[in-house]
């Protein structure tokens, strides 16, 4: 298991130059997770796709609708006290920080190709190139801890 930001889901689902790395990535650890945060994220770079016209709206909601079924039990909602300690402490934004807080909660790599984030989280963030070369050994982070909370669907 891993935590997967949304530029890695958008490379597997969306055809890039990054899309083999991410495609490597899921042959080594095919349980990717993320917090419910990716879906905002991910129809950010769906909508920009769509300005930059290398989408049609009807091919972006064909693959919000493909990548929604993968990711609909995969949601985990890492602790806000986390997310808000590690914003404050290392001055990331709080939505970087839900990616992290998730990894260290879940006791897994995040990763990422944000390369800020692999220089301040040596351990923990890593780039798909780095994922798919390292030594099978290495999958856990030290920082584990066994919180998480699933995200709960609303009853209206």
């Amino acid at each position: 298991m891993i935590v997967v930001d949304s530029n890695v889901l958008a490379a597997r689902n969306l055809t890039s130059v990054q899309t083999r790395a991410a495609e490597q990535v899921e042959e080594l650890d095919p349980l990717w997770i993320a917090p419910p945060l990716w879906r905002y994220e991910f129809q950010n770079i769906l909508a920009k796709t769509i300005w930059a016209r290398q989408l049609t709206p009807e091919a972006a909601m064909a693959a919000w609708r493909t990548i929604s079924t993968q990711m609909a039990e995969n949601e985990h909602e890492p602790s806000p006290e986390k997310v808000i300690e590690l914003s404050s402490r290392y001055r990331i934004t709080g939505y970087d920080a839900n990616f992290i807080a998730l990894a260290m909660e879940m006791g897994v790599m995040c990763v990422t190709e944000d390369g800020e984030l692999q220089r301040m989280f040596p351990g923990i963030a890593v780039s798909m190139k780095d994922f798919a070369t390292r030594p099978s050994s290495e999958g856990r982070v030290r920082e584990a801890q066994p919180v998480y909370r699933t995200r709960q669907k609303r009853s209206n």
